[in-house]
């Protein structure tokens, strides 16, 4: 038998051993409706994870409007955790009123214990339509301390 490697097998990306590793966590939530104060939860970010970059992707969940707005952070998976920030990742946004890919702009942030990423309604939906909303998280397996 042979084997046959790629041309650039060894020049990818390998795992980096105990100074940490890229991580990437992803998830994806479908939500019956558009209301003021609804909360939608696409993904969990485990503890240890240092987090630098949060792009999230959408279907136009607004078909007759185009003020639909979320206010992008997290909460604590257990309350007593820590206090929670609604709008670390991003203010009040209408990204949701169109179909897209958007990036957010935070300073890094390391979670010491699991957190959710939480998108809230500041603005309902004009007409409300179902699609998907999928959060994807990038950054650092650090660990926990």
């Amino acid at each position: 038998m042979a084997t046959f490697n790629a041309a650039d097998l060894n020049s990818k990306a390998m795992p980096m051993g105990g100074y940490g590793n890229a991580a990437m966590v992803y998830g994806t939530v479908t939500p019956s409706s558009g209301a003021l104060a609804s909360v939608y939860r696409p993904v969990r970010i485990p503890a240890g994870m240092t987090v630098t970059g949060l792009r999230v992707h959408n279907a136009d969940l607004d078909t007759a409007g185009t003020s639909f707005a979320v206010k992008i952070g997290y909460t604590p998976v257990n309350p007593e955790d820590g206090p929670a920030d609604d709008d670390y990742f991003s203010p009040p946004v209408t990204h949701l009123s169109v179909a897209g890919l958007n990036d957010y702009r935070f300073d890094p942030i390391k979670f010491e214990k699991d957190v959710y990423v939480d998108l809230t309604v500041t603005v309902a939906a004009t007409v409300f339509a179902a699609g998907k909303i999928t959060a994807i998280v990038t950054g650092e397996a650090t660990g926990v301390k």
